[in-house]
């Protein structure tokens, strides 16, 4: 664990008391490190940390809440994976956090939707390509995976249609050598989502050195891709492109063994474990730079057709 000294950082974003400010900061909870997907560029394989049972993972949620932030996003490997994802939902909505997941979208089903959709205010899933080959090729998958992210949004959308709970719809993708020339704008109207966030895959030391040569791409290849969608904002998608400087040091991120994670330097330095030290200290502990979180979009309205605002 490398320390930091962040107390003006952190001022950046409390008020006058050192409560946080609600609305403005996401914290992303990564569940599990298991997952049914073997992504090449995964940065997130948690490789030295255990999970927590959902017992301790409420207790992180609840000092998220009481800190004052105002959203939490569930993730992983895949979150669907973890038993407790559903109770740990249905805990942040009683603390009126807006929640959000972030799938591979392979374990969604109607009945689960059915039972705690009214839990969740935002669904992310990411996909790469639209192209089942290269799906394949980076891991996402073993048979039409594309066509299994196509079925959790139309899943989704017949959630929203015969409730009056509405799930807003993201699309996450990492751009690397295999699909940066690739158009997928055809794709990415079918799935139906407002929001389209598009990251050039990012080297970890110790997480992914085994492929970064391979799947790296330039800047302006990056660009590239990035200015052969942008037509689709006309078409009522957001685009938020994050390139390698805009996500350092911008994600709040706690790992599955409840410690805040931080990719610094190219590599990760990590906190203490929550629980043990408490979540001021713990943030303490790690780099955070919310200037940067608001300048990769990170604080963004969802459409105003969709309330994120749920009576429990």
């Amino acid at each position: 664990m490398i320390g930091y000294n962040t107390s003006i950082q952190i001022s950046e974003f409390s008020d006058r008391r050192g409560k946080m400010k609600r609305n403005h900061i996401t914290v992303n909870f990564h569940l599990t490190k298991r997952c049914n997907y073997k992504c090449k560029y995964c940065y997130a394989k948690f490789k030295n940390f255990s999970e927590m049972n959902t017992i301790d993972s409420q207790q992180i949620v609840l000092q998220i809440a009481q800190v004052g932030f105002s959203k939490i996003n569930f993730a992983g490997g895949e979150p669907f994976l973890y038993k407790g994802l559903g109770l740990l939902l249905s805990y942040a909505k009683s603390l009126k956090l807006t929640t959000s997941i972030i799938s591979n979208g392979s374990k969604i089903t109607s009945e689960w939707l059915d039972e705690y959709g009214k839990f969740v205010d935002i669904i992310g899933i990411s996909c790469d390509s639209a192209k089942d080959s290269s799906l394949i090729e980076l891991g996402r998958g073993k048979k039409n995976p594309t066509q299994s992210v196509l079925k959790a949004f139309e899943l989704i959308d017949t959630f929203n249609e015969n409730s009056h709970y509405k799930i807003y719809k993201k699309l996450n993708s990492v751009i690397t050598s295999i699909n940066f020339r690739e158009n997928m704008s055809d794709f990415v109207l079918k799935t139906g989502v407002q929001r389209w966030k598009i990251f050039q895959m990012l080297h970890i030391q110790g997480e992914n050195d085994d492929c970064s040569e391979k799947l790296s791409i330039t800047p302006f290849e990056f660009q590239s891709f990035i200015n052969r969608h942008l037509h689709l904002q006309n078409k009522g998608v957001s685009i938020v492109a994050e390139n390698n400087s805009m996500m350092t040091d911008s994600y709040l991120m706690i790992n599955p063994s409840g410690r805040f994670y931080q990719n610094s330097f190219g590599k990760y330095t990590i906190s203490d474990p929550i629980i043990q030290v408490g979540i001021h200290t713990a943030l303490n502990q790690i780099s955070f730079k919310y200037q940067k979180f608001l300048n990769r979009g990170g604080l963004y309205n969802t459409n105003n057709k969709i309330s994120l605002k749920r009576a429990i």
